[in-house]
C-alpha cells in the first residue's frame, strides 16, 4: 500500500503572493501534478497542517482549488498557522465537528487523522475531547494497524522554538495513551520543515519538508528558528505487513536526470 504525505503548504489568498521571496501556491500545485505523474496508485495524500499561511477564507477556497486537481483522495487537517472556522466554512462537510478530527479504513489498517491546532498559538495540544476520541479509536482499532497523522511533532526535535514555544505540549499524556497498546505502526507529522525520523516506545515517525519554505538545521541553544532555500519534498510511505519504508522525494527540477559517468558493474575494488 502506498501513501503520500506532504506538509505545511502555508498557501496564500493572493495566488501569485510569495513568501519569503517563493510562491506556496504554485508549488503545491507542483506537488500535486507530481503525485499525479508518478503516485497516482497511492491510496491517498495526507496532508499534515499550516495548511494557509493568513488563515484568511480566501486562502483556504485557493487551497481547495488546487487540491481538486488530484487524481486521489487528500486528506487535510489542522497546524497552527489555520483557523478552524474558516476551514469549516470552505470544507463544509467538517461544519458540524468541533474539531477536525477522523478515521480512514482500509482493510485491517487504521488511519487516525488528529488536530492538534490550540487557536493563537504555536504549541499544539489534545484537549480532554480529542483526548477521548482518539482513546476510543484506539480501542475500537486494537486489531488493525494503527497509522497517525498529526501536525505538531509528538517527541523533542533539538530545534530550541520547537522544543519550547511551538511544542506539542501534552507529550507525556499522548503516550501513555498509545504505550498501552501494541498495534501503533508509525506516525507522520509536520510543522518543523525538516526531513526528520525518530522512535520512541517501538514507534517509528518521520517528519517530511514543507511544500513552501524550510527551516535551517540550527540546534545551538536558544538559536533563533531561520529559513533556507532547500527543496521541497514530499514523502512517499510504502507500507505491507512484512516492512515499511519511507522515501522523501525532492519534486521541483526533478526531471534533471543524469546518467552517471561509466556503468555501475563496471566498478571494481581492489585489496591492499
Amino acid at each position: 500500500m502506498k501513501i503520500v504525505h506532504l506538509t505545511d503548504p502555508h498557501i496564500i489568498g493572493a495566488v501569485r503572493a510569495n513568501l519569503f521571496g517563493l510562491n506556496p501556491t504554485d508549488r503545491l500545485k507542483k506537488a500535486i501534478k507530481s503525485i499525479n505523474r508518478d503516485h497516482s496508485d497511492a491510496k491517498f495524500i495526507a496532508i499534515t497542517g499550516d495548511l494557509a499561511d493568513n488563515a484568511t477564507k480566501k486562502a483556504y477556497k485557493n487551497y481547495k482549488n488546487i487540491i481538486e486537481s488530484s487524481k486521489i483522495p487528500i486528506y487535510s487537517i489542522l497546524g497552527n498557522h489555520d483557523n478552524r472556522e474558516f476551514f469549516k466554512e470552505v470544507f463544509t462537510e467538517f461544519k458540524d465537528n468541533d474539531f477536525i478530527q477522523f478515521d480512514v479504513v482500509i482493510k485491517d489498517y487504521a488511519f487516525l487523522f488528529l488536530d492538534t491546532l490550540d487557536r493563537g498559538n504555536m504549541h499544539g495540544v489534545l484537549c480532554s475531547k480529542r483526548y477521548e476520541w482518539l482513546k476510543d479509536k484506539l480501542k475500537k482499532y486494537k486489531k488493525h494497524n494503527v497509522y497517525i497523522f498529526m501536525h505538531h511533532h509528538p517527541i523533542e526535535c533539538g530545534l530550541y522554538e520547537f522544543d519550547t514555544t511551538a511544542r506539542f505540549k501534552n507529550k507525556s499524556k499522548f503516550w501513555k495513551t498509545l504505550g498501552k497498546y501494541k498495534n501503533i505502526r508509525h506516525i507522520s507529522f509536520g510543522h518543523l520543515h525538516r526531513i526528520m525520523t525518530a522512535t520512541r516506545d517501538g514507534v517509528s515517525m518521520h517528519c517530511t519538508r514543507s511544500t513552501a519554505f524550510q527551516v535551517a538545521l540550527s540546534m545551538r541553544v536558544k538559536a533563533e528558528c531561520l529559513t533556507n532555500k532547500e527543496k521541497p519534498t514530499y514523502a512517499i510511505m510504502d507500507i505491507n505487513k512484512n516492512n515499511f519504508r519511507i522515501h522523501h522525494h525532492e519534486f521541483l527540477d526533478e526531471n534533471k536526470i543524469y546518467e552517471c559517468e561509466g556503468r555501475w558493474n563496471q566498478i571494481t575494488f581492489s585489496e591492499k
